[in-house]
């Protein structure tokens, strides 16, 4: 966990001096927005006996429809470790795709300041990457769901978002598919394009 918090502590700060001094923020206007996170990948479940938590990065590109509605593309890596005793090395990179929608309400605070919850569900593909000599890739089907919210001033934004993912997990061993669940848990940056 102690991993985390450094990325994460660094986007605050970024997101803090980005944030501009004589931004005005009325209403949203529909337009493209792109997005970086940092966070954590939390196993729970069967899943929690497999792999370890771990640091999370990744990328969104979004299309704001309305004030209300995205259409949104995301890509995560995870420098995962796994818990495996018979491979020579427990590293496993987890790369996550997807795409979803998020609905969301739009909140003035001040002049300046917009709140914006949040929530979202998606599919996509997650493929494990095993560092182990002989082991290989595997990919597998992805969805979530999402709760979280943005603070906005200007074209910036600080966002925290939750994602539940149920996935399927290929055994590197046996070859058999199960259904697995694990939480995203991230903080990042907004650039909305005007």
């Amino acid at each position: 966990m102690r991993r985390i918090i450094l990325p994460i502590a660094t986007l605050s700060a970024l997101a803090a001096f980005a944030v501009t001094v004589g931004a005005q923020t009325t209403r949203v206007t529909p337009g493209f927005e792109v997005r970086s996170f940092a966070g954590a990948f939390v196993p729970t479940g069967d899943q929690r006996n497999d792999f370890k938590t771990a640091t999370m990065l990744g990328a969104q590109v979004a299309h704001e429809f309305s004030e209300h509605l995205h259409l949104l593309g995301s890509f995560a890596w995870t420098h995962g470790h796994n818990k495996f005793a018979n491979l020579n090395d427990d590293r496993t990179f987890i790369w996550q795709y997807d795409a979803g929608v998020e609905l969301n309400l739009v909140r003035e605070i001040n002049d300046d300041w917009l709140f914006r919850p949040l929530v979202g569900v998606g599919v996509g593909a997650r493929t494990y990457d095993y560092a182990a000599a002989g082991v290989g890739s595997n990919t597998c089907s992805a969805g979530y769901a999402s709760v979280g919210s943005e603070l906005q001033r200007g074209t910036v934004a600080l966002r925290f978002d939750a994602r539940d993912y149920l996935n399927c997990f290929k055994s590197p061993f046996t070859g058999v598919e199960k259904t697995r669940n694990d939480i995203g848990l991230t903080l990042g940056l907004v650039y909305h394009i005007r």
